[in-house]
């Protein structure tokens, strides 16, 4: 029913390994940047729906990117209640079945994790490009 897997980012060749790497190592060095960069994003995403003619989306959009811009660590916290809400609801519809017990067991945990330290997602994000540019420039020289 639910899947748990690291974030996948579309990164390959070259340029594409050296630009995941230095985003990751931005990400470790200042982890904030990536709620900005989120809130950015919203704020764009709202704007060219606006003018493309979507109007509801386009206000939600503003309206999440400014409060994520004003309020930053909002995004780790609404992550951290949607991991326990999603944890809670694999729980009880498990149905005393293992693995969506497991699996929302786990999840759950990740969400308290994700509320008692909201920078850990930000980290963790950080570490995955790393991980991505390196594979990929790995890739790309034929060392693995």
């Amino acid at each position: 029913m639910f899947a748990i897997s690291l974030p996948s980012f579309a990164v390959s060749g070259l340029i594409g390994g050296i630009i995941a790497l230095i985003f990751g190592i931005i990400i470790l060095i200042s982890p904030r940047i990536l709620n900005y960069l989120v809130g950015i994003a919203l704020i764009l995403t709202g704007i060219f729906s606006i003018l493309g003619g979507s109007l509801l989306i386009g206000i939600l959009s503003l309206i999440f990117g400014i409060v994520i811009m004003i309020f930053p660590r909002i995004l780790n916290y609404l992550l951290g209640v949607y991991l326990i809400i999603v944890g809670l609801i694999s729980i009880f519809a498990s149905g005393f079945a293992l693995v969506p017990l497991i699996t929302g067991i786990i999840i759950l945990v990740f969400g308290i994790i994700i509320m008692i330290f909201p920078a850990i997602i930000n980290i963790l994000i950080g570490i995955a490009f790393i991980i991505q540019g390196v594979i990929a420039i790995g890739h790309y020289f034929g060392w693995f």
